[in-house]
């Protein structure tokens, strides 16, 4: 939104192909245009492929020239601004009168609770320091028990993270760039049965992911501190288009995509992950 800035409505109307909430056709093809632009793409590429979805201009041409067209006449401006404002002058002054009023009969109110209040506060304060005394001798105990169960569980706990650590690191996963040809890099991901893909931005970035079919998994705008995860356990290939590549974290388990081309000399980067599973990385 803060790159097009286009509302949050008529960017999902767009990316969801419903064009009837747009006020007009030529705001149709002028916020596809911007959209296309922000993200990298081309918008007459877009328009010559999707012909048949966006609507024509023709109509919207001659709407637009008839709303240029200044009326001659103005309206007579009123004679006293003053008039024009004493209804609502009258409505406040009314209003400030009632919450004056209620204020004095709340600090009334206020004033004789407290003079209750301070004939009972000595009993209870001497009620509540016989209480406290009991509370914290009972603290005390229990903070005595907790210690000692707290370090025969100590033990315990540090050989099962030793084992869990181990299979850990059986688990480890290698991304390494394989192949670069212009704008698009191929990245070859192996070493775990289960993989997840986890996309986190750091800055506004418009992003797709796609399967192998061509299906799109995922596709819009990530604000900064937003992510997007997903499982590939079962997916041979992930294609992933960015808009801006400066913002965008790419995982893959625990392991961080080291991106080929630079991100602050190519924004606009196609990203090809080729899932090769459990086999290991030579």
């Amino acid at each position: 939104m803060a790159a097009t800035k286009i509302q949050k409505r008529y960017l999902l109307a767009i990316e969801q192909g419903n064009y009837d909430i747009i006020p007009g056709k030529f705001y149709v093809r002028a916020f596809i245009k911007q959209y296309a632009e922000a993200v990298g793409l081309n918008p007459e590429q877009l328009f010559e492929e999707f012909r048949k979805d966006v609507p024509s201009m023709y109509n919207d041409e001659v709407s637009d020239t008839l709303s240029n067209i200044k009326p001659q006449r103005e309206l007579p401006k009123p004679a006293s601004k003053v008039l024009e404002l004493l209804p609502t002058i009258l409505i406040i002054g009314g209003i400030l009168v009632v919450i004056a009023i209620i204020y004095v009969i709340v600090q009334a109110v206020n004033h004789d609770s407290g003079q209750k209040n301070n004939q009972t506060a000595p009993q209870q304060s001497e009620s509540k320091y016989e209480v406290s005394k009991d509370s914290s001798l009972a603290k005390d105990q229990k903070k005595k028990e907790k210690s000692s169960s707290e370090d025969q569980e100590s033990t315990s706990t540090k050989d099962d993270s030793s084992k869990d650590e181990s299979s850990k690191d059986d688990e480890a996963v290698s991304l390494k760039a394989t192949n670069t040809e212009g704008s698009t890099t191929t990245y070859e991901v192996s070493g775990a049965e289960d993989m997840e893909l986890t996309i986190s931005a750091t800055q506004a970035s418009w992003f797709r992911v796609r399967d192998e079919s061509g299906n799109v998994l995922k596709m819009g705008e990530l604000k900064d501190g937003d992510s997007f995860k997903t499982d590939i356990t079962k997916l041979s290939q992930v294609d992933i288009r960015l808009g801006n590549a400066t913002g965008i974290d790419i995982k893959v388990n625990d392991e961080k995509l080291k991106y080929e081309l630079d991100p602050k000399n190519t924004m606009t980067q196609n990203i090809v992950i080729v899932n090769k599973g459990k086999e290991k990385s030579s």
